[in-house]
């Protein structure tokens, strides 16, 4: 049996068992086959030719070289190199630390990741959205859409610097429970222990796990599954079943609504009483929409988590909300040694503040909706209209970043269009699908939003943005642009004798909100499969394509290809025209494309 499919086995073990504990699983990594299928993952990654503390990467890997890394494994003396680590900024001015592992790491982390995977996989909580397979994003604000819209407080939480400080000993506490095999999770403690390079300096430490590491999402997952724990206990605790019992308060407010609303509708009473009479009931409309039908209207928790970032729906009151949070913080730092940042973690009415998460400003509207409608008897009945969350997109945050990345800038305090000067040197379609790909980013991201008109601001100011930059180019306006290209600033070409649009920018004209949606990922599928797919199609024992040899054949890499070659010459050229970032090539024949002695080739491959 191959090492997918006994790890297909782990896998439903675990699914079927949620305590399974899982022995002498160092054993899988004899199998070929994991090795190869833990290349094929990370070929295709952004930054598969990024270089880590050595000059290597994962250009000139062959089989012999993932035989030669098994072996080192297998023997237990392979070591971790430290993790190169860089700044980069985030979307508030701060920076983050980024780790990039050389490519024998990375491929020895992604084999540790898929054996975790199959492992802790089918028991995360399906309230758990980060860095999983078939979810995403949209799938946690969804899940917030459907579950959130009755509660009364959310305790929205953040940890300070999560990933820097989650401590190695406890992490490996928590997977030796369900992983009992000492070579095994020595392997993982040496991943953990491979220290961080910020030169000139190497720090060794307890704690953290580098950001960037292929490993770190499934470790933190792991790690952090301990708060999901804890929240289903505690919603088991405090869990209430709601009354059928109807409020005095309640009851009096519609008695007095119906005896002011019989004075109103009497002709015979006094114009002065009946004017008195209306005041009367839109102030005690009001106090009854603020007072619960129920005397007792339970006790209820929701919660979601995307990776660090969490928050808890109380459907009670706000000191049960405030006792939740003290007892979080305690369990914080008792039992995962995690410190909330003050800044980000306070408890929020929906409907008196905004609670961003996930990049979304969402909270409930104050002045909820009456319905009426008439009972079989003829009596006319009013009542509160369902509650509907808000998802508003922070068009704030949204233009500055634009601002940063040149597409606007600001004239009497408010954000113009402006022509994105870098990148008028460009070919015209270069330019409208970079325009058009930001806009669709955008637009994806903020499907779910209920303020479209924020959202069309931004097709506008993105729009005009690209026309400026077209204009800049041939020296010329955004109206004559506009008027040769049109609204949706086609770019054509002539193919075969015939015009072709080869670029253009996607012109929306319906923003209504009844078109909001989720973006879901689509259906969960099995990783295990795709793995042993792309183990058939590996290229390790094809031929040179060049010579045709099988000799000491390894992977060519490119970071990326682009169809017609519009940009590149020579050997890329060709690879693009195949449209492959890998191809394998004998040795001899790596170091002549290297050397550019094999530009003027043609190449013919199965696609």
């Amino acid at each position: 049996m191959n090492g997918l499919k006994r790890l297909g086995i782990i896998q439903k073990l675990n699914e079927d068992n949620p305590d399974w504990v899982n022995r002498d699983i160092f054993r899988i990594l004899r199998k070929e086959d994991i090795w190869i299928a833990a290349y094929e993952n990370i070929k295709g990654n952004k930054g598969a030719l990024t270089p880590g503390v050595t000059n290597a990467t994962l250009d000139g890997t062959s089989i012999d070289k993932l035989r030669n890394l098994q072996q080192q494994v297998l023997n237990e003396s392979y070591k971790f190199k430290p993790v190169k680590q860089i700044m980069i900024p985030k979307a508030n001015g701060k920076q983050r630390p980024l780790g990039l592992p050389t490519p024998n790491d990375k491929i020895v982390q992604e084999v540790i990741r898929m054996v975790l995977e199959a492992i802790y996989e089918p028991n995360f909580d399906e309230r758990s959205f980060g860095f999983r397979k078939g979810k995403g994003v949209h799938d946690a604000l969804d899940y917030v859409d459907s579950h959130f819209r009755w509660v009364d407080w959310v305790i929205k939480g953040d940890f300070r610097d999560a990933y820097p400080t989650i401590e190695h000993k406890k992490l490996c506490e928590i997977m030796e429970k369900k992983i009992q095999d000492p070579r095994m999770m020595r392997l993982i403690r040496k991943s953990l222990k491979g220290g961080v390079s910020m030169n000139p300096y190497t720090i060794y430490s307890k704690i953290g796990v580098p950001q960037g590491s292929i490993v770190s999402p499934i470790l933190a997952n792991i790690y952090f599954n301990e708060i999901d724990r804890w929240v289903t206990k505690k919603a088991k605790e405090v869990l209430r079943e709601k009354s059928s019992k109807r409020n005095p308060e309640y009851r009096k407010l519609e008695y007095k609504i119906k005896k002011a609303s019989e004075i109103a509708k009497d002709e015979s009473q006094n114009p002065n009483e009946r004017k008195k009479a209306v005041k009367e009931i839109k102030q005690y409309i009001q106090e009854r929409n603020q007072t619960p039908s129920l005397l007792n209207r339970g006790v209820e928790l929701k919660y979601t988590r995307y990776a660090d970032d969490w928050i808890i729906g109380i459907k009670g009151s706000r000191k049960l909300a405030c006792e939740i949070q003290v007892e979080l913080e305690k369990f914080f730092q008792t039992q995962l040694k995690q410190e909330l940042d003050s800044n980000k973690t306070r408890i929020i009415n929906l409907r008196a503040g905004k609670l961003n998460f996930l990049g979304y400003d969402i909270f409930l509207p104050r002045n909820m909706k009456l319905v009426k409608y008439k009972k079989r008897n003829g009596v006319q009945t009013v009542r509160r209209s369902t509650p509907t969350l808000r998802f508003h997109l922070p068009q704030k945050n949204l233009v500055k970043r634009l601002k940063e990345r040149g597409y606007i800038t600001y004239s009497h305090n408010r954000p113009r269009p402006i022509s994105k000067s870098s990148y008028s040197p460009l070919e015209d379609h270069v330019i409208v699908q970079h325009f058009a790909s930001v806009w669709l980013g955008i637009r994806n991201f903020y499907s779910g939003c209920t303020n479209h008109s924020q959202l069309q601001y931004v097709h506008y100011l993105l729009q005009m943005s690209c026309a400026m930059t077209l204009a800049h180019r041939h020296r010329s306006s955004s109206k004559k642009i506009f008027q040769k290209h049109g609204k949706r600033l086609e770019i054509k070409k002539e193919i075969e004798k015939e015009m072709k649009t080869i670029a253009f920018f996607p012109y929306q004209t319906n923003w209504k909100v009844s078109n909001r949606k989720w973006l879901r990922a689509k259906a969960f599928k099995d990783p295990f499969t795709i793995y042993a797919n792309r183990v058939s199609r590996s290229r390790f024992n094809k031929a040179c394509l060049i010579c045709q040899t099988m000799t000491k054949v390894e992977m060519h890499h490119v970071k990326h290809v682009r169809k017609q070659g519009y940009r590149y010459k020579g050997f890329q050229a060709e690879m693009s025209l195949l449209n492959r970032k890998q191809v394998p090539l004998c040795k001899e024949c790596h170091i002549a494309v290297h050397m550019g002695l094999h530009d003027g080739i043609k190449l013919s491959i199965d696609k």
